[in-house]
C-alpha cells in the first residue's frame, strides 16, 4: 500500500501520495498530437552527459557537494545561454512530486491534454523525459496559466530518481535554514 501524505491547506486537508518540493528547474514541454507517443523535438542539450549519473550511496558527502555545485552551474548555464543564444529550456518555478508537476506557462492547455515534459534535474546529468496528462490549467492574474500534470506510464526507476531528487533538495533547504555548522 502506498504511503499517503496529508497537507493542511486553507479550507481543509489534502491527501497526496508523494512528497513534494518547490524548485526552479529547466522545463521543456510539448503537446502530443494524436498518434504521437514520444514527442518530435530532440535538442542537442538532451544528449549531453547521458551516461553519467552520480551515486549517493557510494559517497553521500560528495553527492551533496555535487548537488550544490550542480545547482550553481544551472544558474550559470542559464545566464550564459541568455547571452549567447545557446538553446536551453527555460528554468521555471515548479512544484515537483513523484506523481506529477505543477508549472507556469504562457500556453493554454485543457484537462486531458497529453504532454511530453523534459527536464534536467541537477543531480542527474541527463534529460528526464516524461509523458504527462494535464489535470488542470488555471489562468493566472499575471497572465499565462498554472498547469498541473500527472505522470502517465512512468517507469518506477524514473519515479525513484525524481523522489531521490526531492529528498536531496529538501535536505539542502534544511541545511541552509540551519546555517553554517560550527
Amino acid at each position: 500500500m502506498d504511503d499517503v501524505i496529508t497537507d493542511y491547506k486553507a479550507g481543509g486537508f489534502q491527501e497526496r501520495q508523494y512528497v513534494r518540493t518547490d524548485d526552479r528547474i529547466p522545463v521543456y514541454y510539448e503537446l502530443l498530437k494524436d498518434g504521437d507517443s514520444e514527442g518530435s523535438t530532440q535538442h542537442e542539450w538532451e544528449l549531453m552527459f547521458d551516461d553519467l549519473e552520480p551515486k549517493p550511496e557510494e559517497n553521500p558527502k560528495l553527492y551533496e557537494i555535487l548537488f550544490d555545485i550542480n545547482q550553481k552551474l544551472n544558474l550559470l548555464i542559464t545566464h550564459l545561454a541568455s547571452q549567447t543564444g545557446f538553446s536551453m529550456p527555460e528554468a521555471r518555478e515548479v512544484n515537483l512530486s513523484g506523481g506529477g508537476l505543477r508549472f507556469n506557462c504562457s500556453e493554454e492547455f485543457r484537462a486531458g491534454d497529453k504532454l511530453i515534459l523534459k527536464t534536467f534535474l541537477p543531480i542527474y546529468a541527463h534529460v528526464i523525459k516524461i509523458k504527462c496528462e494535464v489535470i488542470r490549467a488555471i489562468p493566472r492574474n499575471e497572465g499565462g496559466y498554472e498547469v498541473a500534470v500527472k505522470y502517465v506510464d512512468m517507469d518506477e526507476t524514473m519515479r525513484d530518481k525524481i523522489i531521490k531528487y526531492i529528498f536531496a533538495k529538501q535536505r539542502q533547504m534544511l541545511r541552509s535554514e540551519k546555517g553554517p555548522s560550527k
